[in-house]
């Protein structure tokens, strides 16, 4: 609007006139500041409360069932006003979240959050959406699940899988290591050890362990041939989490400018019988007192006596005996029996 001016009135105008121009003034103030609007202060601006997500999907991958893995979503006011989460809900109970609960205010520029997990309760593929319901517009937010589950299994690795001794001279005692590990996702027990060949042995291992998932076990085998040639065993694992034992092949050959010593002499063996049901029995013999047992035959002693006619004079040997059920699972050891063997 253009400023005004007046001319003075005469004396006789004076107050006509001055009259006249005031009335004038007013009335072009009123017409011309008639679109003229005065700007609204901050606190008369609208405020509304904005949801904002860290994330809008999780893809768990593969977990296996019976297990869990979990991620963090946080949910944050970027809004003016304060944000009220009303309501959350998953739609496929595999998926889970844990946090604050609802009815939840969040004050503008803060945050909270929540553990969302997956809990597979069956092989495949599974999806799901984790709902929040709130004052924002949208009123729903999102945010979309997908895993997959895995059924759990064990299996063991044996490294080496077979070991190659050579030439080893006859009474002569060679030493590899060995090392057992569960690859698989659960727990594998390991309940029957058995080794048939003559010649081989191992120590540091007992039937009755188990390995957690990617736990490893280092034992020792060995190799002492008492006759000259090529001799060959097979030392098995046995479990009821594996379809098959798990097995490793053991070769040496024996080799002496002498001939072996002979001996006429048998070792008789008695036990007393089982208090359980049993399929048979097993006989393992050493010549270190405690580890190293070698299992004598292949088949199981369904008698409650066996006589072991292959000693050598002048040695030592000790023996064990373990129980075998219909299902294959082996006993612990016995007690140790001790023969000594005369030079002649």
């Amino acid at each position: 609007m253009a400023p005004l001016s007046f001319a003075r009135p005469g004396p006789g105008l004076r107050k006509r006139g001055f009259s006249y121009a005031l009335g004038l003034l007013l009335t072009l103030a009123a017409v011309g500041c008639s679109n003229y609007k005065a700007p609204e202060s901050s606190s008369q601006q609208q405020q509304l409360p904005q949801l904002t997500l860290s994330a809008t999907s999780f893809g768990f991958n593969t977990v296996v069932v019976g297990q869990s893995a979990t991620e963090t979503l946080t949910v944050t006011n970027s809004g003016t006003a304060p944000l009220v989460i009303s309501a959350l809900a998953i739609s496929n109970d595999q998926f889970s979240y844990t946090g604050p609960s609802v009815p939840r205010t969040i004050l503008p520029a803060n945050s909270i959050s929540y553990t969302v997990g997956f809990a597979p309760t069956a092989s495949g593929n599974a999806s799901g959406t984790f709902s929040i319901t709130s004052n924002a517009s949208p009123a729903t937010a999102s945010v979309s699940l997908s895993g997959t589950g895995e059924k759990a299994f064990a299996d063991l690795v044996i490294t080496p899988a077979s070991i190659a001794f050579g030439n080893l001279n006859l009474q002569a005692k060679s030493t590899q290591n060995v090392t057992l590990q569960n690859t698989g996702d659960m727990s594998l027990s390991i309940q029957g050890v058995t080794l048939v060949g003559a010649g081989f042995g191992y120590a540091d291992l007992s039937p009755g362990f188990s390995l957690a998932p990617d736990q490893k076990l280092t034992f020792q085998v060995w190799f002492s041939p008492t006759t000259a040639g090529p001799a060959s065993a097979t030392l098995s694992f046995l479990s009821p989490s594996l379809s098959s034992p798990g097995t490793m092949q053991l070769t040496g050959d024996g080799v002496s400018s002498t001939p072996p010593p002979t001996s006429q002499h048998t070792v008789h063996l008695t036990w007393d019988a089982s208090g359980s049901q049993v399929a048979g029995y097993r006989v393992y013999r050493s010549q270190s007192s405690g580890a190293s047992y070698t299992l004598l035959t292949g088949s199981l002693v369904d008698a409650l006596s066996y006589d072991d006619s292959t000693v050598s004079s002048g040695t030592t040997y000790y023996y064990v005996v373990t129980a075998v059920d219909s299902s294959g699972v082996e006993s612990v050891y016995s007690n140790q029996a001790t023969a000594a063997i005369p030079s002649s």
